[in-house]
């Protein structure tokens, strides 16, 4: 590892040399707002960044969710922001990514030739934290291809399931053909849907602006909460604290141009809204809603089946629906796409 400079230190204004690398620790809200202009900057020029790893996420999560104790680290070299590990200590002594718990795939964010195994070897020693783990990595995350880092014991594993649908390669902004992309099955499934929808009326989708998001979230929070409660659950989207969150996420998306927020309508009324995101290879259904008075004419079908065909047209490889092994994923054609965990603690300290 290139000689470590630690900000705040007694070397931490050393000038920087070619190779130099300088960590800062960030432990405040404020810290994170700072950074943010050059976090943006490098998720720009890492190629296969998710939106999960922009700052409008995660700086959105520690804001709604904040608990335990804010260890972000930045790490600079003498062309500026080369990586940053968005993390932060659990109550329980963890050191844990932030938006763990509602982020269905993780990863630091860093420049490809950032060298991350001794970086985060040297964690233990810069946070005190005895106990490190990074969930829900993805195979094409950075932490699922780091080597093993020196002088830390590994366990961890499979920890999850992302069904995700290949999308075939169509010239951008070219009508897709979805009998390339889905079972004949469903292809049949979604024409006849949307025949039903159109005798009930005028069949209309929106895709959400910076100014039209925040209130098409809102439906989007009414609409799942009329689904849940017929149930008598209270569904994803009870907490306040996650509602803070998307309220604060969803903006900050759609300025940075990762949002894919769309509504159906039938006749006059919003019948289902799908919250997606997307980013320059993939496009990801994180949420959606309909209104149950209209299940029968299935807009939420309508719903995926405009996504996908969206995600087509942008030129995406990949439809994502995120964690879970839920039917109706594979009935679009969706194939299992396991999501693994890294844990580690220094060598010779008892697992937790």
């Amino acid at each position: 590892m290139p000689p470590v400079l630690l900000q705040g230190r007694a070397n931490g204004n050393a000038p920087m040399r070619p190779g130099d690398l300088r960590i800062e620790a960030i432990r405040t809200l404020d810290g994170l707002d700072a950074v943010r202009p050059a976090w943006e900057a490098l998720w720009r020029e890492v190629p296969g960044a998710t939106p999960f790893q922009h700052p409008a996420w995660a700086i959105a999560w520690w804001r709604a969710f904040e608990h335990g104790e804010l260890w972000t680290l930045a790490v600079r070299d003498d062309r500026g922001l080369a990586g940053i590990l968005p993390l932060y200590r659990e109550e329980d002594g963890r050191l844990l990514p932030l938006g763990v718990g509602i982020t269905d795939w993780l990863d630091v964010l860093a420049r490809p030739n950032l060298p991350l195994a001794p970086l985060v070897a040297a964690l233990p020693a810069l946070t005190g934290c005895g106990r490190i783990e990074f969930p829900a990595l993805s195979e094409h995350a950075a932490l699922a291809a780091m080597p093993q880092p020196p002088g830390l014991v590994e366990d961890g594993g499979e920890d999850g399931c992302c069904p995700t649908l290949s999308l075939p390669a169509t010239a951008r902004g070219e009508e897709p053909d979805l009998s390339a992309a889905l079972p004949a099955r469903q292809v049949r499934n979604l024409r006849h849907t949307r025949s039903r929808a159109l005798r009930a009326g005028p069949l209309g989708f929106l895709a959400a602006t910076p100014a039209t998001a925040p209130a098409l979230l809102e439906a989007l929070f009414q609409l799942h909460a009329r689904r849940w409660s017929l149930r008598g659950e209270p569904g994803v989207l009870s907490d306040p604290a996650v509602r803070a969150f998307h309220r604060d996420a969803v903006p900050a998306l759609a300025r940075a141009g990762l949002l894919r927020l769309y509504g159906v309508t039938v006749g006059d009324r919003l019948a289902a809204v799908h919250y997606g995101l997307h980013d320059r290879l993939r496009a990801y259904y994180y949420l959606g809603g309909f209104e149950p008075e209209l299940s029968a004419l299935g807009p939420g079908v309508l719903a995926v089946g405009h996504a996908v065909a969206q995600a087509i047209r942008e030129g995406l490889g990949e439809f994502h629906f995120l964690r879970g092994r839920e039917p109706y994923k594979y009935a679009w054609g969706a194939r299992d796409r396991p999501s693994r965990v890294r844990r580690f603690r220094p060598v010779g300290e008892e697992p937790a």
